[in-house]
């Protein structure tokens, strides 16, 4: 029998991803890819900045090597490690730059085992349960528990953005809707990104979709913590939301937020079962169809941003475009699907290391500028507010809106 270390007894989430943890062979391919069929020209969104050392712990090998040394006995949990682990947005390109894990030539014995999303955040929870979170994390995770949203504000604030509406929605904490609109902590809290809500509620209220909203009790979905890898604070939410859910009787959730997307049809596990989850887009897609709705064709030319958590970690790239290709003219960036530059702000990077969030963001909006479009399009909150910083910062003229904005002017 395998004899485990000391040190990798104390891995307690690291060691119930251990064969994937182990998969690496340390190619390197995911630094310097070339991948054209797959939109794949660049390295890892952090490694392409300036603002990391190029050295091997800042992109997937490095940190891979580092599992294999902390499994093994050879080095123990550290903030130096916490600080290095925390410098990912955890993307999940590395996965998909991975030749080895994809190529369907070669049967290696890891072959399909690249699950670098699911090791990265099973290595935080251990630095967080040994004591190594950062403190901006403790501080957002301690407020998304105790206030039930991450941005430190009192929660009655989620409400705010319902006043704007000359309409009534219905209230999700008293009243039965066929649709439960889960707005998110980003766009309910962020005043020039409410913009997200008020169209999304202005196109069900248009189309005659019968919704609701919690307002001011929606809990946040708990995503932060989850990236973050404090277990302890995402489950607590986690728990409320499910339990809440179950005692309104809520059948089906449509999010606007590629986070809460993810977050809630992936990482909740069974807690939501018998629930659909679905995003805005990927509704709208669907409703649009079933219900033969005219969109109008708008005079504009757009460039699109997949948000990492709509698109590489859950596969919906095909209805954002479905939608574009009736309203707008698309042109694609240079990377896009699976190949998509990161907008930089996932991971708790953008709450850890914000000068890291605004260098990435600022490398994907010179690659949508190349494209000769003004404007830029995503579908997640969270991306539209760190690509709006890194368009701020350039000093670019570039538009930033989300797919719902232009989708109701199409209705209009």
């Amino acid at each position: 029998m395998r004899k485990v270390s000391e040190t990798e007894g104390n891995l307690t989430n690291l060691t119930t991803v251990r064969s994937a943890a182990l998969s690496c062979i340390h190619c390197g391919q995911c630094r310097v890819p070339h991948w054209p069929a797959k939109g794949i020209y660049y390295v890892c969104p952090v490694y392409k900045t300036e603002y990391t050392a190029k050295f091997e712990p800042f992109f997937a090998r490095g940190k891979n090597i580092i599992l294999k040394g902390l499994i093994w006995g050879d080095l123990s949990l550290n903030k130096e490690i916490s600080e290095i682990f925390y410098q990912c947005t955890l993307c999940g390109g590395c996965e998909d730059f991975c030749h080895n894990a994809h190529n369907e030539n070669i049967e290696f014995a890891n072959h399909k085992w690249m699950s670098m999303v699911e090791v990265f955040e099973a290595l935080r929870a251990d630095l967080v349960e040994a004591g190594f979170a950062l403190e901006s994390h403790a501080a957002m995770n301690k407020a998304m528990v105790e206030l039930l949203n991450p941005y430190m504000q009192d929660n009655k604030n989620k409400a705010n953005w319902i006043s704007q509406l000359n309409f009534k929605i219905k209230d999700a904490n008293s009243e039965n809707a066929e649709i439960l609109y889960f707005v998110g902590c980003t766009a309910a809290l962020t005043p020039q990104i409410q913009t997200v809500a008020i169209a999304t509620a202005k196109i069900f209220n248009k189309l005659g979709v019968d919704f609701s909203v919690f307002g001011a009790n929606e809990i946040c979905c708990g995503s932060v913590a989850m990236r973050t890898g404090d277990r302890k604070a995402f489950n607590e939410v986690a728990d409320k939301n499910a339990k809440l859910f179950a005692e309104r009787g809520i059948k089906k959730i449509v999010t606007s937020c590629a986070g809460c997307y993810r977050t809630l049809k992936k990482d909740y596990g069974k807690r939501l079962e018998g629930i659909e989850i679905l995003h805005t887009v990927e509704f709208l897609e669907k409703y649009f169809e079933d219900s033969n709705i005219a969109l109008n064709k708008l005079d504009k030319i757009v460039t699109y941003h997949d948000p990492c958590h709509l698109g590489r970690h859950i596969g919906l790239y095909d209805a954002p475009r479905n939608i574009m290709k009736k309203i707008v003219t698309l042109v694609e960036m240079k990377t896009n699907r699976e190949g998509a530059l990161c907008c930089g702000a996932g991971g708790g990077v953008k709450k850890g290391f914000p000068n890291l969030a605004l260098e990435i963001s600022k490398n994907r909006i010179k690659e949508a500028e190349e494209t000769g479009t003004k404007t830029l399009v995503s579908t997640c909150p969270f991306c539209f507010r760190n690509l709006s910083d890194g368009i701020k910062a350039l000093g670019g003229d570039i538009e930033m809106v989300d797919l719902v904005e232009l989708i109701l002017k199409a209705l209009t």
